[in-house]
């Protein structure tokens, strides 16, 4: 995992440009290796769902987070103090790769990356402004955390084709939920290690296991069992993944997200921990 560099230094290197506003979009902020935007389209619906997409584009050569950036590192995070009649935003994963440096293996993405937003309006007939505060880390040779605010009106202007475009591909990039014959089947602790068994399709080659931290757990890279993988059955994989970190003794139940990559595709679930 890079270094962060200081919030001072911060300061110098991520300066927000204000560009010609777009509809149903932020302005454009950019920063040193990234420009990042918010992007809605349409109105709430009754349910008060809005959806949106955090655009984060990378230049060649830098990485960001996924959302387990591991010990050091920045996850992408939204809130979003001084909206109006917007009461939550819930981002959104595309499958990640793993990057390994000298500062170890961390998930995250090096190719510009759009995480989906879920946005709950209280009264969907009403007005609604967002006021985005949004703190991600972007990474080249060293990690910088860049925090930035945000704003849009959804609704006050068409929705441009192109950001449209780009709300819907970012929600179609989500892993599929995991199901039958595609996903982990079983996890159990030896030691500080949590041994977990997944099933993947025949055809899908090797899979990549991405586990996030819970409340109290902290885990390492997963590593192929390869004396385990296959047997009994042929698309049976069984990953070691170095717990780090466990919670106190007498915890209650907890569950851990995770997604399971392949060539041929990517699901998401849960995996109930010990």
């Amino acid at each position: 995992m890079k270094p962060i560099m200081s919030a001072a230094l911060l300061l110098v290197l991520a300066v927000p440009v204000a560009d010609r506003a777009r509809a149903a979009s932020s302005e454009t902020f950019r920063t040193d290796g990234a420009t990042i935007r918010l992007l809605t389209t349409g109105l709430a619906d009754d349910d008060g769902v809005l959806r949106g997409a955090l655009e984060v584009d990378l230049e060649p050569g830098w990485k960001t987070y996924w959302r387990d950036p591991g010990a050091s590192g920045v996850p992408p995070q939204i809130t979003l103090d001084g909206s109006l009649n917007v009461e939550s935003a819930r981002l959104g994963y595309p499958a990640p790769q793993w990057h390994e440096d000298s500062y170890g293996a961390w998930a995250g993405y090096d190719v510009p990356v759009r995480f989906p937003v879920v946005f709950t309006v209280g009264a969907p007939d009403r007005y609604a402004l967002i006021e985005a505060d949004i703190f991600l880390g972007v990474c080249r040779d060293v990690c910088i955390p860049v925090q930035a605010r945000l704003s849009v009106e959804p609704g006050s202007a068409p929705d441009a084709p192109a950001d449209k475009a780009a709300v819907e591909a970012a929600f179609a990039a989500l892993p599929a939920p995991a199901g039958d014959g595609f996903g982990v089947t079983a996890a159990r602790l030896d030691d500080a290690v949590l041994i977990v068994e997944a099933t993947t399709p025949l055809d899908s080659g090797e899979a990549a296991l991405f586990v996030a931290g819970a409340q109290g757990y902290l885990f390492g890279a997963p590593r192929i069992d390869r004396a385990e993988t296959g047997a009994p059955a042929p698309g049976r994989t069984v990953f070691r993944v170095p717990v780090l970190q466990g919670p106190q003794t007498g915890a209650a139940p907890l569950t851990a997200a995770y997604t399971l990559v392949t060539r041929i595709g990517a699901v998401a679930g849960e995996i109930n921990l010990p």
